[in-house]
């Protein structure tokens, strides 16, 4: 009975070696791709920060206006915020239970910038009520979870 020469087996071994070698690299590089996509995702979104501030509220022309300055890292989308206005009797600080809720105008702000954006408010006759200086209002910006309020004193 005659076995396969020694030249052939170990051809047939280096054949096998080198595929099963070949499956395991394709296998844990499928593997550890995945496993680093989701790792720099993560990244990503851990450095991803919004920031932003409301330097001034002000009224002129009868339009009330509010610059945003973004000090994050992604620009943030006016669409996006949601504005809440809350009316203060000017005499003792006390809430008048009137909210407004306003929009602003449409802008993009990129990092490191500053828009001037003008606020629609809901019901309409804040900045007339304002105008009287019997009440100030306190607004709540609010952008990814992230809120800020700026104070409209009383002129």
């Amino acid at each position: 009975m005659k076995g396969i020469s020694p030249i052939i087996a170990t051809i047939l071994l280096i054949v096998m070696t080198v595929a099963i070698a070949g499956l395991m690299y394709a296998w844990l590089s499928g593997m550890f791709s995945s496993l680093t996509g989701a790792t720099s995702q993560q990244v990503s979104g851990v450095t991803q920060v919004v920031s932003f501030s409301v330097p001034q509220l002000y009224v002129s022309g009868g339009n009330i206006y509010a610059i945003l300055y973004n000090s994050g890292n992604v620009p943030i989308n006016t669409a996006n915020l949601t504005i809440v206005a809350q009316e203060y009797w000017a005499t003792n600080s006390t809430y008048t239970l009137t909210t407004y809720t306003c929009s602003a105008s449409s802008a993009i702000i990129t990092p490191g910038q500053q828009t001037t954006l003008t606020l629609s408010c809901n019901p309409t006759g804040l900045t007339t009520r304002w105008s009287s200086g019997i009440y100030y209002y306190v607004f709540t910006f609010t952008y990814s979870g992230i809120s800020v309020q700026a104070t409209l004193r009383t002129p």
